[in-house]
């Protein structure tokens, strides 16, 4: 399958590129800039791959040059074998098209994002200090397990412990099973509705995220200030604030496009998932798998 991708991807390529290469008038000799039996791979073919190599060196360029000679070595190979005409491949080139037009519609209907605004920069500047003035490093001991298996007298007991030892006596004492491990997390890292919380703790406190049906324990061993100034977090939150607009006028257009087209369900597998309420006393938050990673944006 993974063979088929790749040769479906060359083509896939290659057949929108040389459809428009086709209505073309003959080119002159100063375009081409190499032939492969009867084709020709002309200086176009290139700049359009370039677009996504800044400043390429002479040497990206023979090497992309080198790759869209083995690109049309594949394409007559192709055309040899005749995989054009074979279901799966048409179908995977088909959806290839459906998808670089999508995408381009897409670009052109949602626009570019406008720049935030240096009020809108300093204003998550300040809303999130535990990322940048009060931003830590922290090493955690973590322990992990069944969520079933905690109830509330055990979550009572866990308040109580401030050093790894004891919550591991009152896990095992309890007869839970369990995973232990330490590591180092960056602010950014961590779940961004909860970094107040992990601001705010303390040698041996112990804060929850939930993991499926598993939760995982954190129980703070060491932390080290590592702020971040204003002037260093400028561009990053920045890129963070451009990119979440745009996701989110993508959505607010898409929804829009949606609602203005009449679309039928003939078959529906699912409906709409619905998040599960967060549960447990020590719970801070139910944490899904989108913020797992913290704010990804600003690395």
């Amino acid at each position: 399958m993974k063979k088929l991708s790749t040769v479906v991807l060359a083509l896939s390529t290659l057949f929108l590129l040389t459809a428009c290469n086709d209505k073309e008038e003959k080119k002159s000799p100063s375009q081409v800039l190499a032939k492969v039996n009867d084709a020709e791979i002309t200086v176009h073919q290139l700049n359009f791959v370039l677009g996504k190599i800044p400043q390429a060196t002479a040497e990206q360029k023979q090497q992309v040059l080198d790759q869209l000679i083995d690109q049309e070595l594949l394409l007559n190979k192709a055309s040899e074998l005749k995989l054009d005409r074979e279901p799966n491949i048409v179908q995977a080139i088909e959806a290839a098209k459906r998808q670089i037009l999508a995408q381009a519609a897409a670009e052109r209907v949602m626009g570019k994002p406008a720049e935030p605004s240096k009020a809108a920069v300093d204003d998550f500047y300040a809303k999130n200090s535990g990322l940048f003035a009060d931003r830590k490093n922290y090493e955690f001991v973590m322990f992990l397990l069944d969520k079933a298996k905690l109830n509330d007298a055990i979550i009572a007991q866990l308040d109580t412990a401030v050093t790894p030892m004891k919550v591991k006596a009152i896990l095992d004492a309890a007869n839970i099973p369990f995973e232990i491990n330490e590591g180092r997390r960056a602010a950014e890292q961590l779940p961004m509705q909860m970094l107040p919380k992990f601001v705010a703790m303390k040698q041996g406190d112990i804060l929850s995220m939930n993991e499926g049906d598993k939760i995982m324990l954190l129980q703070l061993k060491d932390s080290q200030a590592a702020p971040v100034t204003p002037v260093e977090a400028e561009p990053l939150i920045k890129r963070y604030l451009s990119t979440n607009d745009a996701q989110e006028s993508a959505k607010t257009k898409l929804k829009a496009l949606r609602a203005a087209a009449k679309i039928e369900y003939l078959q529906k597998f699912a409906s709409a998932p619905v998040a599960a309420p967060a549960t447990g006393a020590m719970n801070a938050s139910a944490v899904d798998d989108s913020l797992k990673a913290g704010l990804k944006g600003l690395k």
